[in-house]
This record gives structure tokens, C-alpha cells and sequence, in this order.
């Protein structure tokens, strides 16, 4: 149960709204000036001379001023920026998991909704296999090392959204199948454990390892999958 409090928590703050800024102003520039659009934000001679060649939130073009103007920030005020970000995500988290389910519990809308939750492992089942099937769109919202003057990971952004690809099929390929076989009529060996909870928990460590990729598309306006060229 405490898993699956956890999975909807995340899945009310995985899909972040620093994709929805990506692709709002993505759409708002006509392709023949994506490349040379100021974005309202000051650039260094180097990158004005550059800003023709590139596409903003793509590869190299992550490196022009985003809308949020945090990637021209110094880097101590980067780091700090996205790590209250970073703070207030999981506050923001504690408070819906805690006391938000804990007042809704029980009511209408709660048990109305209980029976759907194993379909978030149908989102997040689909959302893994994109990550084989996009993985260069994926790639272009991971941060790569020394993103921020602190972010490090021991393993390249394409790694990163390979492994974590494969975690999400599992969690969510597990949620299903411990949902499903009782309506199929399927009894699990008590071995497996709370099959649904733990897929659940699964995917919420995930989401809250995988959120600086989001965190990423908005300081640097990197453009998901869905909203690239």
C-alpha cells in the first residue's frame, strides 16, 4: 500500500513541467528562426557567433540561454538554483504522499479511483520501451557530467537512459502482472511479496533518481523526444 502511495505521488510530479516549457517555446518559433533566435536572454560572443549552427534545447544548443535564464546563471548560483528545486520537488512530494492521501483516503473519489491505479505501470511499462525505441531523444534531456558545476554520474547519459529504460519496463511489467492474475484467476506464492506495492515502489525510487533529467529540460531547455526537430 505504502508503495503504491509512493507510485501515484510520483506520477502526479513525473511529468514535469520543464518539458511542457521545452515544448511550449519550441512552438512558438518558426523553424527558420530557431537557430538564430535570441531567446531573450544575453549570450557570450562565443555562442552568438555559434547560435546560427544550432538548434536551441538540441545537442550543443542546450549550451544557449534558456527561457528560464538558470544555464546563465554562475555556477554556484546553478547549483543552488536547482538544488532548492531539487528540495522543493521533494517537499512537494512528502506533503501528497503524507498528509494530502491521508485526508482523501476513503472518500468517493479515492475508492472510485483505487481499481486504475495498476494503470501506471501500463504508462510507465510504455514509457521504458520508448527509452530503446527514442533513446537519442532521451539522451538530449540526461545532463551529462559537470552539468550545474556539481552533477556527476559514474555512467554516460546514454547509459543512463538505457538502465533506467529497462527499470521502468520492470516496474511497470510487474505492477500489471501482480494486478492481473487475480482477475485471471492466478494465486502468486506468498514469496513474491506484495508483487503491485513493490513494482510500485520501484518505479517511485526511479522517478525520484531519473528527475534531474527534468530538472535539466528546464534550465537548459532541452527538448524532449516528442518535441524535437
Amino acid at each position: 500500500m505504502g508503495g503504491m502511495r509512493l507510485v501515484l505521488c510520483a506520477a502526479l510530479l513525473g511529468p514535469s513541467a520543464a518539458l511542457v516549457v521545452s515544448s511550449q517555446h519550441r512552438s512558438s518559433i518558426s523553424p527558420q528562426h530557431r537557430s538564430s533566435v535570441s531567446l531573450g536572454c544575453p549570450r557570450s560572443p562565443a555562442v552568438a557567433m555559434q547560435a546560427e549552427e544550432l538548434t536551441p534545447g538540441v545537442g550543443e544548443g542546450r549550451n544557449l540561454p534558456s527561457p528560464s535564464g538558470i544555464n546563465t546563471y554562475p555556477l554556484p548560483l546553478q547549483a543552488a538554483t536547482v538544488l532548492g528545486i531539487t528540495a522543493g520537488i521533494a517537499l512537494l512530494a512528502a506533503l501528497i504522499a503524507g498528509p494530502g492521501f491521508d485526508a482523501v483516503r476513503g472518500s468517493g473519489p479515492w475508492n472510485l479511483s483505487r481499481p486504475t491505479w495498476p494503470l501506471l505501470g501500463f504508462i510507465y511499462l510504455a514509457a521504458g520501451i520508448a527509452h530503446f525505441t527514442e533513446a537519442e531523444g532521451f539522451t538530449n534531456i540526461c545532463p551529462p557530467n559537470g552539468t550545474w558545476g556539481f552533477w556527476w554520474t559514474p555512467f554516460s547519459p546514454r547509459v543512463n537512459v538505457l538502465w533506467s529504460g529497462a527499470v521502468e519496463i520492470f516496474g511497470g511489467g510487474w505492477m500489471l502482472f501482480g494486478a492481473a492474475a487475480p482477475l485471471l484467476g492466478l494465486s502468486l506464492p506468498p514469496a513474491l511479496g506484495p508483487v503491485v506495492s513493490d513494482g510500485a515502489l520501484t518505479l517511485f525510487l526511479l522517478t525520484a533518481l531519473v528527475t534531474p533529467a527534468n530538472i535539466y529540460a528546464l534550465t537548459q531547455c532541452a527538448a524532449a523526444p516528442h518535441t524535437q526537430p
